[in-house]
C-alpha cells in the first residue's frame, strides 16, 4: 500500500480518534443514573467517586470503584458504560468492547448512536474491520461523516466499489468535496479503476463546465491512462473557462512532456515554475518529468535549462536550484556547485544538499571551502560521521595533519555499518600518519584497509 494511501487512512482514523476522544468526555450524561431506578446511598457514593477519578485521569482507581459498584448492583448499565470508557482510556480495547456490548443489551440504549460510535472506535483500534463496518453502516444513517469511515475501511479490505459507493452517499448528503475527490483518485489508482474514474469526472465536467477540479482530475486520469492528447483536449476546453487555473498548467505541462511536444511543454512548464500559488511539490513534479525527458532527448535539454532559469529568476525556488545543480553535476561542476549553494541558502539544514556541495568542493580541490562547509554543517549535525571525514580530509590536504588525525579518529566513533565511508577514513588516516612520520600507525591503517576491502 502506497505512502499516500497510508496517510489518507491515518487521517481518517485520526478523525475518528479525535471524535471519540471528545465522546469519552461528553457522553458521561448519555446514561443518567437517576433514570435507572432506586440506588443505595453507598452505590451512588462509590459511583460518583469513579466519575471523579476518571475526571482527574486516574482510570485504574475509577475501575476499582466501578467493580465495587457491580458488587452492589451487578446489572447496572451505567456502570458497564463507565467501565467501557475507562478501559478505552487504558487502551484495553478487548475489555472495553465487552462492556460496551453489555451496555447495548439494555433496550433503552440499543440504538444510541453515541454508544455505537464508541463501539466503532474500539473495533477500529483492534483492527476488527468487518465489525467496524457494521457499526459505521448504522452510524452513517445518522451522522454522514461515517460514510468516509466506511470508505476507509472498505479500502483497507480492497473492496474498492463499496468504498466508492460510500463516498457517493456522502456526496449526495454533503455535496462534492476536495478531500473526497482526492480520496476517489486514490481508490481509482489503487484499484486499477482509471476508466471508471474517467467516466465519473467526465460526467461531472460535462454537467458543469465551471467544475475545474473535475477537469483537472480527468486530465490526470487520461495522462495516467497513456492518453495525453485527450488530457490536452480537456485542458484546452478548461482554459476557455478558467484561463488562470494554475493546476491546469501542471497537467498541460505533464501531458505535453509525455507527448514530447517540447515547445508547448516549455510554455506550460514556465507557467508552472513562475506561479506564485502552486505548491513546490507540483513544480518539482514538472521539473523532474522535464529532466527525465532532457536526459533522453538532447533537443529538450536547452528548453529544460530555460525552464529552470525561469524558476530561479521568478522566485526563491530551492527545488529548482537543487535540480539545476543535479543537471550540471556531470556537465559543469562549478555551475552545479553554485546552484547547490544557492539552494542551501533557502534550506540550510538539507543534509543532501550539504553532501552534494562537499563532494563537489572535494572534486574541485577547494579544501578551504570543504573545511568551512564541514564546520558549519557540524553545528547542525554534530554526530554525522561524513562531516568529520570531510573536515579531517580537508585538514590533511591543508597540511594540518595532527588535527586531521584527531578529527578522523573521531569520525570512526560515529560509523557503524558504512564500510565505504570507513575505507575513506582509514585511507585519510594512513596519509596523515605518513605525513607525520608515524610509520607504525600508517601501516596499521593500511592493514585495516586491506581487511575491510576483502
Amino acid at each position: 500500500m502506497s505512502q499516500l494511501i497510508r496517510l489518507f487512512l491515518f487521517l481518517g482514523l485520526m478523525m475518528v480518534s479525535i471524535g471519540n476522544a471528545q465522546d469519552k468526555d461528553n457522553l458521561s450524561e448519555e446514561i443518567n443514573i437517576d433514570d435507572l431506578g432506586n440506588n443505595t446511598d453507598e452505590f451512588q457514593e462509590v459511583f460518583f467517586k469513579a466519575i471523579a477519578q476518571r475526571a482527574v485521569e486516574n482510570p485504574e482507581k475509577a475501575i476499582e470503584a466501578l467493580d465495587k459498584c457491580l458488587e452492589l448492583k451487578p446489572n447496572s448499565t451505567a456502570v458497564f458504560y463507565e467501565l467501557a470508557k475507562n478501559y478505552i482510556d487504558l487502551k484495553d480495547y478487548e475489555k472495553a468492547e465487552n462492556f460496551i456490548k453489555k451496555t447495548l443489551e439494555d433496550p433503552a440504549y440499543q440504538n444510541n448512536v453515541n454508544i455505537h460510535k464508541q463501539l466503532f472506535y474500539v473495533f477500529s483500534m483492534q483492527k476488527e474491520y468487518s465489525e467496524a463496518i457494521k457499526e459505521a453502516q448504522f452510524i452513517s444513517e445518522f451522522d454522514p461523516v461515517y460514510f468516509q469511515e466506511l470508505a476507509n475501511l472498505y479500502l483497507l479490505q480492497k473492496n474498492y466499489q463499496s468504498a466508492l459507493g460510500a463516498l457517493d452517499k456522502f456526496d449526495t448528503v454533503n455535496g462534492i468535496d476536495e478531500f473526497r475527490d482526492d480520496y476517489r483518485m486514490i481508490i481509482y489508482k489503487e484499484g486499477s479503476l482509471l476508466g471508471q474514474g474517467i467516466e465519473f469526472f467526465k460526467n461531472r465536467f460535462q454537467n458543469s463546465k465551471e467544475d475545474s477540479r473535475a477537469a483537472i482530475l480527468l486530465m490526470q486520469l487520461y495522462r495516467l491512462s497513456s492518453s495525453p492528447q485527450k488530457a490536452i483536449e480537456i485542458g484546452k476546453e478548461l482554459e476557455q473557462q478558467s484561463p488562470h487555473a494554475s493546476e491546469l498548467y501542471v497537467e498541460m505541462a505533464l501531458a505535453h512532456l509525455i507527448s514530447e511536444n517540447i515547445t508547448e511543454a516549455k510554455t506550460y512548464s514556465r507557467k508552472v515554475v513562475e506561479s506564485l500559488t502552486l505548491d513546490e511539490k507540483d513544480k518539482l513534479k514538472v521539473i523532474n518529468t522535464f529532466k527525465a525527458l532532457a536526459l533522453q532527448n538532447t533537443e529538450a535539454q536547452a528548453a529544460f535549462v530555460a525552464v529552470l532559469d525561469s524558476a530561479l529568476s521568478s522566485e526563491k525556488n530551492s527545488s529548482s536550484k537543487a535540480e539545476l545543480g543535479e543537471f550540471y553535476k556531470s556537465r559543469d561542476k562549478d555551475k552545479a556547485l553554485e546552484n547547490f549553494k544557492s539552494a542551501l541558502r533557502n534550506k540550510p539544514n538539507d543534509f543532501k544538499l550539504i553532501k552534494n556541495i562537499l563532494e563537489l568542493e572535494i572534486e574541485l580541490q577547494n579544501y578551504k571551502e570543504v573545511l568551512a562547509t564541514s564546520d558549519r554543517a557540524l553545528q547542525s549535525f554534530p554526530s554525522q560521521a561524513y562531516l568529520y571525514f570531510t573536515k579531517g580530509l580537508a585538514l590533511g590536504r591543508l597540511n594540518n595533519h595532527q588535527e586531521a588525525v584527531d578529527v578522523l579518529e573521531e569520525a570512526l566513533d560515529y560509523i557503524f555499518d558504512d564500510n565505504t565511508l570507513k575505507q575513506k577514513v582509514y585511507s585519510a588516516l594512513k596519509e596523515s600518519y605518513l605525513a607525520l612520520g608515524k610509520q607504525e600507525k600508517a601501516e596499521a591503517y593500511k592493514q585495516k584497509l586491506i581487511i575491510i576491502s576483502n
